[in-house]
């Protein structure tokens, strides 16, 4: 079992990308976690026990900070180097080591298994995505005054769905979403290591022109801004009505 560390100071270790091999030797301690920026890995949580270890000393190119007030001090210093990062923190045991295979570019109902997924996550996110059938949707919609609905976006989806995008989220049923960039992830969820936005992204499209929607923890779909429309009563009563199915 990992030490208790509640009464201590939270030490954070920076590591450049490059050398982020090293960190194998410490993945057995299930207790840390992980993020990353596009230069550096971070690690935290680390126990006394951990701190004066012989197997993270012969780490080499690390640097050990610790977090107090919102701020970052190295250790064994007093004046600190900045304020503390936010970041997306990931258990190591599943951070490492990270798989990028070939991505399938369907625009919807994607049920693919891909090598890269998303994992849980502990930090809570700002819903402005919503997925909800168009009966609960229109339950709403066809009675909310037209300021409620101004900054919203919408796509219809397999005849049967919507997809509302922005704020304030519409008060219904229906699975909720946050957005990072052109991320837009299932709430509770993001990638394993953060270092993989930028290049998932890359290779899911290359022209950077799209949203990736993350439809669960395993399958995306490929999203056009010019496919979003504005939301209203008109333009939802004209693209129910012209469904090809019975809504």
């Amino acid at each position: 079992m990992a030490e208790d560390t509640s009464n201590h100071l939270v030490y954070w270790m920076q590591l450049d990308l490059v050398h982020k091999d090293y960190l194998a030797q410490i993945r057995h301690w299930d207790n840390l976690k992980i993020a990353a920026d596009e230069q550096s890995i971070w690690v935290k949580d680390f126990t006394t026990s951990q701190l004066e270890s012989i197997v993270l000393k012969s780490i080499p190119f690390t640097h050990l900070y610790y977090c107090k007030d919102n701020l970052l001090f190295p250790k064994s210093s007093l004046l600190p180097v900045g304020k503390q990062p936010a970041f997306l923190w990931t258990p190591i045991e599943r951070a490492l080591p990270v798989t990028l295979q070939g991505f399938n570019h369907n625009f919807f109902g994607i049920q693919q298994q891909q090598a890269l997924r998303l994992a849980p996550i502990e930090e809570e996110q700002k819903v402005t995505v919503l997925l909800a059938t168009v009966q609960d949707a229109g339950n709403y919609i066809l009675n909310a005054p037209s300021i409620r609905l101004q900054q919203l976006k919408w796509i219809f989806i397999n005849n049967k769905d919507a997809l509302i995008i922005g704020e304030p989220v519409l008060p219904v049923n229906g699975r909720s979403y946050w957005q990072k960039g052109r991320f837009i992830f299932p709430v509770g969820y993001a990638f394993e290591f953060t270092v993989l936005e930028k290049i998932a992204a890359q290779q899911i499209d290359s022209t950077g022109t799209h949203l990736i929607w993350w439809i669960d923890e395993a399958s995306y779909c490929l999203l056009h801004p010019d496919v979003l429309q504005p939301l209203s009563i008109a333009s939802w009563r004209q693209t129910i009505s012209n469904s090809p199915h019975k809504i």
